[in-house]
């Protein structure tokens, strides 16, 4: 495949290529284009261009535009959720869901941009405004920068498509170099439906040469992002210069509350659903088990039984539950976070084995202290299994970390539930449900390191829009 430019497909400048692997078998399945600088420049000079023909559409020709893309996507999905599989290794049927989202998002925030109001100021509410008439509008910020993770490469696609688009904004996409393919496809079916050509593109290549290339450029109004935490200061740090805002979903490391009056079923089901999606590779699942002791012992026990039954493989097939993680060298890097907690006195109770890009279910006896119960966040099936006592305790602990972006508590006592969930330092709090829960209404985002503003249609709209204030000056005296 190659770049989506102008809407065109087009070869990087220099003609340079990078592969695109199957990671459940280490086969390179296709290859696209290593953008240069050069390329991205270009993208950006177009998408100048762009904004301005897609801002003077009327909304609602907009926004039929993009009910024409979900309809496009929808009669694609067997399509795409293929290619999701094929280059990210996510089970097929987590891929259909995730087309889904998708439009889903699209149509959601297509719903918000219609009751995006400006505002009426207070009329006479002070003397030196008597007789004026003053009210808001909201303007488009311009072209944005925007990065993509490879864990949820078409779900994410859409927060970073949607709200830009409805708000009159234009985009140069920059999937991750992992799970390119699938964006692209969706910025062609994006054209297809009637988006100009120059108003939104996908340029493909590295990270850390495309993405900081575009965050470095004046044109670029905004950088909207969702990757690691280093990457996400090095590009607030590239923006704070020329004042442009920035928009960082990051790392976590989540921690999930179970007491012992839980619903012991519901939360054994929480645990395992809610990290083995993606292989663990999902930035809000969660990834500190914090239980108290009246039921540790058997729900360790219980666990271990239930993941030992957990179907691993072909992520194709649609009976299976876990497949690979996305490239050999990040099951790799599980696999060496394993080790390094079974040296800081971790316990190791199941797993613990990488064959290739595939790690097993993984369930560590850890204590608060080491490093995967803190700030060392694990993209993988890996299980660390903490002990407490007290509520405060509980909170402690899952607050002795760097990150904050979601959680989640299980418990039948809602006075518990409410102490937890409003003492826990993150941005979601789900009682009676892991933190692995994202709705496109929702304001996501965290605390601390784990991100800075939040997407959801209840809140990004103004983020994706400047504030003008226009005032008939004494009209009415």
């Amino acid at each position: 495949m190659k770049m989506f430019i102008d809407g065109r497909w087009t070869d990087s400048s220099d003609g340079a290529v990078s592969s695109v692997i199957n990671p459940a078998t280490g086969v390179c399945v296709d290859t696209v284009p290593e953008a240069t600088e050069q390329d991205v420049d270009r993208a950006i000079a177009l998408a100048v261009e762009g904004q301005k023909e897609w801002n003077d559409i009327p909304l609602h020709e907009k926004l039929s535009i993009l009910e024409r893309y979900c309809v496009l996507l929808t009669e694609n999905t067997e399509k795409i959720a293929s290619i999701m599989c094929e280059e990210g290794g996510k089970p097929i049927e987590q891929c259909r869901t995730e087309v889904a989202a998708n439009a889903a998002i699209f149509r959601i925030y297509c719903a918000a941009a219609y009751t995006f109001y400006g505002k009426s100021l207070p009329y006479n509410a002070e003397p030196r405004s008597q007789g004026d008439v003053a009210f808001t509008i909201h303007e488009p910020l311009g072209v944005f920068a925007n990065i993509v993770p490879f864990n949820y490469p078409v779900e994410l696609a859409a927060h970073k498509l949607a709200p830009m688009l409805v708000t009159g904004n234009s985009v140069v996409l920059m999937p991750s170099s992992k799970t390119p393919r699938s964006a692209l496809l969706l910025v062609e079916l994006l054209v297809r439906a009637g988006v100009p050509a120059k108003a939104v593109c996908c340029v493909t290549g590295a990270g850390s040469k495309v993405g900081s290339r575009a965050a470095a450029d004046p044109r670029v109004a905004a950088v909207s992002f969702t990757g690691s935490t280093r990457v996400g200061i090095n590009l607030a740090e590239t923006c704070a210069k020329s004042l442009r805002p920035v928009s960082l979903e990051l790392g976590g490391n989540d921690a999930l509350v179970i007491f012992d009056d839980c619903d012991y079923a519901l939360a054994l089901d929480e645990v395992i659903n809610g990290r083995i999606g993606n292989a663990g590779q999902t930035c809000c699942a969660s990834k500190r088990f914090i239980v108290q002791r009246g039921i540790y012992d058997r729900f360790v026990r219980d666990l271990t039984a239930r993941l030992a039954k957990i179907k691993m493989g072909d992520p194709s097939d649609p009976s299976v539950e876990l497949g690979p993680c996305v490239r050999e060298d990040s099951a790799a890097d599980v696999e060496k976070q394993i080790r390094l907690t079974i040296e800081q006195g971790g316990k190791l109770v199941c797993g613990g084995k990488r064959t290739n890009a595939f790690v097993e279910p993984t369930v560590l006896e850890v204590s608060p202290e080491t490093d995967i119960a803190r700030d060392m966040e694990v993209f993988g099936p890996v299980f660390p299994m903490i002990v407490f006592d007290t509520v405060q305790e509980a909170i402690d602990i899952a607050n002795n970390s760097c990150y904050g972006l979601s959680s989640g508590v299980m418990t039948s006592d809602m006075r518990v539930a409410m102490k937890v969930a409003n003492g826990i330092h993150a941005g979601a709090c789900i009682i009676n449900g892991s933190g692995n829960y994202r709705l496109a209404h929702q304001p996501f985002g965290g605390y601390k390191l784990s991100g800075v503003g939040r997407e959801g249609a209840v809140c990004t709209l103004e983020e994706m829009t400047q504030q003008k204030m226009i005032s008939f000056k004494g009209i009415l005296n």
